[in-house]
């Protein structure tokens, strides 16, 4: 069963977040440990090539992996991204792309996170991205 509280928790900072807004995304799963936000394809996102620009799957990924730490940390916390690897392993084509992001390891001031980011076309899914990311836990 969801945890109703902690979904509205993340889906309240996630509407203020006015890059995710810029980009059209939403939230489409918020689960402890895990989340998932999808994006459509935006051709004011693309690079010369006409795939989605490797900063606009960055940042989706970023989100998700950020979102993803807010969940395992107490409810009055915060987070920020301090540090990410990525990996783009497939041009970003698609109708869509979904990415999701994971709570590793969380302790008192760091949460390790892992994130993927999918090109969706056709109904196929495809891994475009993979994402190492590390966020610091703040105190409000």
């Amino acid at each position: 069963m969801p945890d109703m509280d902690l979904e509205a928790r993340i889906r309240s900072v996630f509407d203020r977040q006015q890059m995710l807004k810029t980009l059209d995304a939403r939230l489409i799963k918020v689960s402890a440990g895990e989340v998932q936000i999808e994006m459509p394809f935006q051709r004011e996102l693309t690079q010369q090539h006409g795939f989605i620009h490797a900063g606009a799957i960055t940042t989706l990924i970023d989100n998700a992996c950020g979102y993803a730490a807010y969940t395992v940390i107490p409810p009055q916390g915060s987070i920020l991204t301090i540090e990410f690897k990525v990996n783009f392993i497939a041009p970003a084509k698609g109708e869509k792309f979904i990415a999701v992001g994971r709570a590793i390891k969380s302790g008192r001031t760091l949460t390790i996170c892992s994130g993927e980011a999918f090109a969706i076309e056709r109904g196929e899914s495809k891994l475009v991205a993979l994402m190492q990311a590390t966020m610091m836990n703040l105190d409000k």
